[in-house]
């Protein structure tokens, strides 16, 4: 059976539905999917959860991902750089991998604006890199750092914040 953005968005609303009274919560934010598109045979979006924003790969049907074990660290090439993901089997749901962009989503005032970082996010994540540079600011105190290494979370966020300026 394939895992679908809907199956994700279901699975972590149970999971939600047990958290009440946890600290760390934002309950202005539910869990969404977001921005879920092909790419190479599966699907890449964002995750929103009152707890955590994730950016989440979710196998295509052909690929089972049976190879992968849980909480391992793999590799994956976009057209911005490279992102380091996590498998996941939440509730021994199936298989899918997480990279985190937010472990803390407290600070988001409500789902609207969580919902336009996730797509910021997913839009500069397929942008490529020679894209991205020209729009950093050139008196930038990072622009060296950006355009020096692959992309990481903190790179893709900070991309994201330069190109709303």
């Amino acid at each position: 059976m394939a895992l679908t953005a809907q199956d994700l968005v279901n699975t972590y609303r149970r999971i939600a539905g047990r958290m009440d009274g946890v600290p760390g919560l934002n309950p202005a934010l539910e869990v969404e999917a977001v921005g879920f598109r092909p790419w190479e045979g599966h699907q890449v979006g964002v995750l929103i959860a009152p707890w955590f924003m994730n950016l989440v790969l979710i196998p295509g049907p052909e690929e089972e991902w049976r190879d992968y074990v849980n909480d391992k660290a793999t590799e994956w090439k976009f057209p911005a750089g490279s992102c380091e993901f996590h498998t996941s089997r939440p509730d021994g749901e199936p298989l899918h991998m997480s990279a985190s962009l937010f472990t803390s989503v407290e600070g988001f005032p409500d789902q609207g604006t969580a919902r336009a970082v996730a797509m910021e996010v997913l839009e500069s994540l397929f942008e490529p890199l020679a894209d991205t540079r020209s729009k950093i600011n050139p008196s930038d105190p990072g622009r060296d750092a950006l355009i020096a290494k692959p992309v990481s979370r903190r790179d893709l966020l900070r991309r994201v914040t330069l190109q709303g300026d």
